[in-house]
């Protein structure tokens, strides 16, 4: 699992990221001003360019509603899909939680999610479940940390 804080500001939002090969990816995003899930996109691609070994790249479609997210790409992952028959799973699955709660299926498409500090977006690929279970950046570096020192012992 890859994990990065990225933007600036003094609210925070994370995205998710669940490829059908398992793999799972974290972005912590900080910004000030109002910004939508769609929004994160380009702040993550943007960032990226100047984060060495982060590619990220994103494919969508542009409709008069709203963009379709069809194809997300991180590093050496990358899932594409519009929705074939007959079941319909190659698609990316939004999701989203406010801090702590549950994750729900969303109802509205990315362009038009306003987050706020705490938000939380998951996307997954292909299965129609909910983003997997992972522990914060935060966490990470504590368990990190944690066994680093346990190797020095």
């Amino acid at each position: 699992m890859g994990s990065w804080d990225l933007g600036s500001g003094d609210s925070t939002a994370e995205v998710q990221f669940d490829f059908l090969t398992g793999e799972s990816y974290l972005f912590e995003v900080s910004f000030d001003s109002s910004i939508t899930g769609r929004d994160l996109f380009d702040v993550i691609a943007t960032e990226a360019d100047t984060v060495d070994g982060l590619e990220f790249t994103f494919d969508y479609i542009a409709y008069s509603f709203g963009d379709f997210l069809v194809g997300v790409g991180i590093n050496d992952a990358y899932d594409y899909g519009e929705g074939s028959p007959p079941d319909y799973l190659d698609t990316w699955g939004y999701w989203i939680s406010d801090g702590t709660d549950d994750w729900a299926s969303s109802m509205v498409g990315f362009s038009d999610r306003v987050l706020v500090d705490g938000s939380r977006d998951g996307w997954v690929f292909g299965t129609g479940l909910a983003p997997a279970s992972i522990p914060a950046p935060a966490t990470i570096a504590v368990f990190a940390f944690g066994l680093g020192r346990r190797r020095r012992d």
